[in-house]
């Protein structure tokens, strides 16, 4: 059983913000600017141009399609939501994954946020597999804003949903749920999503231990679900410990709907066999009624 260290405060001084100016971008923007002015951290507002390794006479000019870009960033950085922060325009070119991997080393990145299911610009490069790249291989975690994803509400976190099967990959994510319940005295509810009991198991053996009913497997989970927390917490309510039956991308969905933030453990890109894994933790971030931290393994608070 993974154990898990009382952590720190989170510290969020450099915020990596990616847009494509979209609708989906405008609501990932409302979490990075409450982000910000909570941990007094400054943004850095990307927009990530494709490569033009040749332009055809029905192409947009590049130097054109650059200086529309800077352009609508600023009409964006300038407004009203923007004051009193610490703020810089980027506008890069290449693959996003590269190209956002370089800013978070070279400007110190503690998290970056992003929005998908947008049908153009970056919207379009983060659908599917290239956003669960992003998430799976930053350096830091990611805050991923899908396209059913609420607009943030004024005021704290109010309730923060963490996601665990238990492997080690996929409690790396607690210290950071326990510590934004903290920050916020937000009620945390750590949820592990469990299969039917009997669904697609063969025939058991003479002499076989006997399949545990829901009851049985709920009251076990929990225990251990308990375990994880540390002693040393400084939560100010009781967490809460669910457990629920049913296929894992739909039934957390269904579990984060009254939460303003789902925060779960990822493996690495290729090594996808975890029931966070296989695409699920996308899955989550399409369909998810608020946004999905993703943490990895070597991310510290």
């Amino acid at each position: 059983m993974p154990t898990v260290i009382a952590p720190p405060r989170i510290k969020l001084q450099n915020m990596l913000f990616a847009t494509d100016f979209s609708t989906v971008a405008e609501t990932a923007l409302s979490y990075a600017l409450n982000l910000a002015h909570a941990y007094d951290a400054r943004i850095y507002s990307v927009n990530v141009l494709p490569h033009m390794p040749f332009v055809e006479a029905a192409q947009p000019d590049p130097e054109q399609v650059r200086l529309s870009a800077k352009q609508r960033m600023t009409e964006w950085t300038t407004s009203q939501s923007f004051r009193d922060l610490k703020h810089e325009e980027l506008i890069e070119q290449g693959e996003v994954q590269e190209v956002l991997a370089k800013l978070v080393r070279n400007k110190a990145i503690d998290l970056i946020v992003i929005g998908t299911g947008g049908r153009h610009g970056l919207g379009k490069l983060l659908l599917g597999s290239v956003a669960e790249e992003v998430f799976r291989k930053a350096e830091c975690p990611v805050l991923t804003v899908g396209p059913h994803t609420r607009s943030w509400e004024p005021g704290p976190l109010r309730r923060v949903l963490f996601v665990t099967d238990f492997r080690p990959e996929s409690v790396h994510g607690l210290p950071y749920a326990i510590s934004l319940a903290e920050e916020n005295r937000a009620r945390l509810t750590l949820l592990h999503v469990a299969p039917e009991p009997g669904v697609l198991l063969p025939e058991p053996e003479p002499g076989a231990l006997p399949v545990l009913d829901r009851e049985e497997i709920a009251a076990s989970t929990k225990k251990h679900l308990r375990d994880l927390i540390p002693q040393s917490n400084q939560l100010w309510h009781e967490p809460e410990y669910k457990v629920d039956f049913g296929p894992p991308a739909e039934t957390i969905v269904k579990a984060a709907a009254a939460a303003d933030m789902i925060v779960l453990g990822v493996k690495r890109l290729g090594a996808l066999t975890t029931h966070l894994g296989a695409g699920v933790a996308y899955k989550v971030v399409c369909e998810a009624p608020c946004p999905v931290l993703s943490v990895g393994a070597r991310y510290h608070v």
